[in-house]
C-alpha cells in the first residue's frame, strides 16, 4: 500500500483508521514541529492494529501520544518495517481517544505554557477564589519544585513524569492561581 503525504493534508487518526481497515502490516514513519523541536518515529502496525512506536527518549505510549500532537509534517508508510515484538497492547480506538484527549490537552497547556524555558514562580497572594485548593501528591511534589529558578524544562526532567503529565500540573497550577510564569533569566 503506497500511502504518503503531509499531515497538514491528512491528519494521525485517518491514518490509522485506514491502515486498520485495510489490515495492513508495517510502519508510518512521521515527523515535524513538537513544542520547538522535531518529533520523528515511527508507528507499527500488525494486521491494522498498533502493536508498538519509537521515537528517540520515549517509551512506546508516550512516542505515540506525542506524534497525535503533530499537525504538520511529512509521513510515509513503509511495509517493510517490523517490531520484533509489540510494545503496545490496547485497541486503536483507547489509542485513537487519548492521543486525541493529549491533542486538545497540549493544546491548553501551550496557552499557559508556551515554552518549556519559562521559569514558573509560586504567587505570593494566590487570585484564585475563596474556594479550598485541593492538590494530590504529585501535584505537590511539583509546587515544590517551583522556586523561581527552575525552568519548566527542569521540573519536567527532575520530576520523572514525563513532559505532559508534568506540564499538565503546571498548567492546572498557573490555573488556580497558585502559580505564574516568567520568562528565563540566564
Amino acid at each position: 500500500m503506497a500511502l504518503a503525504g503531509d499531515l497538514s493534508e491528512f491528519p494521525l487518526t485517518d491514518i490509522i483508521q485506514l491502515i486498520q481497515l485495510s489490515k495492513q502490516t508495517g510502519g508510518v514513519h512521521l515527523s515535524g514541529p513538537c513544542r520547538g523541536q522535531t518529533l520523528e518515529g515511527w508507528i507499527y502496525f500488525r494486521d491494522g492494529k498498533i502493536i508498538g512506536a519509537t521515537s528517540p527518549g520515549l517509551d512506546p505510549l508516550a512516542a505515540l501520544y506525542a506524534f497525535f500532537t503533530l499537525t504538520a509534517g511529512p509521513f510515509r508508510f513503509d511495509d517493510q518495517q517490523r517490531l520484533a515484538q509489540p510494545t503496545i497492547s490496547l485497541s486503536n480506538e483507547l489509542l485513537i481517544m487519548e492521543g486525541v484527549n493529549r491533542q486538545d490537552t497540549w493544546l491548553r497547556i501551550e496557552q499557559a505554557l508556551p515554552s518549556l524555558d519559562l521559569v514558573p514562580r509560586i504567587l505570593i497572594n494566590p487570585t484564585s477564589s475563596t474556594a479550598e485548593i485541593q492538590l494530590d501528591p504529585t501535584e505537590w511534589r511539583i509546587l515544590t519544585m517551583v522556586n523561581g529558578k527552575n525552568s519548566v524544562d527542569t521540573i519536567v526532567q527532575r520530576s520523572g513524569l514525563g513532559e505532559f503529565r508534568a506540564c499538565e500540573i503546571l498548567s492546572r497550577l498557573i490555573e488556580v492561581g497558585l502559580v505564574t510564569v516568567k520568562a528565563y533569566l540566564a
